[in-house]
């Protein structure tokens, strides 16, 4: 009965958005002018709905499949999978499934590395010593995106107190 509602349902406003971002995410370079893009998303939201051109038509069903094709074609990761890679390892996020670390994760963890000065061997000894007592002996033991971001977070701390501890302007001199 549940899933028979669920069929039924019309596209939440939520949907709607995450449907227009995703055709605009993929279709941006194309530079097309408004009537063209409409009449191109309308085949498209048909094709992949199996039913209406016109997205206010679709169930939420037909709007979760052309969003999820949207999001597949323009790169973009879908909304969950976001929303674990943000919150995988924070305290009160339940871990429902295995994210694996992202490039731009990474990139973060380098760079955020490199600021405080530190090299490949000076960070897996940060890490043996900060995260044993998780598993985390060094590079090869960051499996999911909670690994990731639990080394992230300790080191964006470190980087926020060593500016806290900076002084703001040096001394003034006094005019004499």
């Amino acid at each position: 009965m549940d899933d028979l509602l669920e069929e039924v349902q019309p596209i939440t406003p939520a949907q709607t958005r995450r449907l227009h971002a995703a055709w605009r995410d993929w279709t941006r370079r194309l530079r097309l002018r408004p009537t063209a893009d409409g009449s191109l998303r309308h085949y498209y939201v048909q094709l992949f709905s199996g039913g209406s051109g016109e997205a206010w038509e679709l169930t939420a069903a037909q709007a979760s499949r052309v969003i999820t094709w949207f999001e597949r074609l323009s790169g973009r990761a879908s909304t969950e999978e976001d929303y674990a890679a943000g919150t995988a390892g924070r305290r009160g996020f339940p871990e429902r499934r295995w994210v694996r670390p992202n490039p731009a994760a990474w990139r973060a963890l380098w760079a955020t590395a490199e600021t405080l000065g530190m090299d490949r061997e000076r960070l897996e000894r940060f890490m043996a010593r900060q995260f044993a007592g998780l598993g985390l002996h060094g590079f090869r033991d960051i499996r999911t995106m909670a690994d990731l971001n639990r080394v992230l977070w300790a080191l964006k701390a470190m980087l926020r107190r060593r500016q806290a501890t900076k002084p703001v302007s040096g001394p003034h001199k006094r005019a004499a």
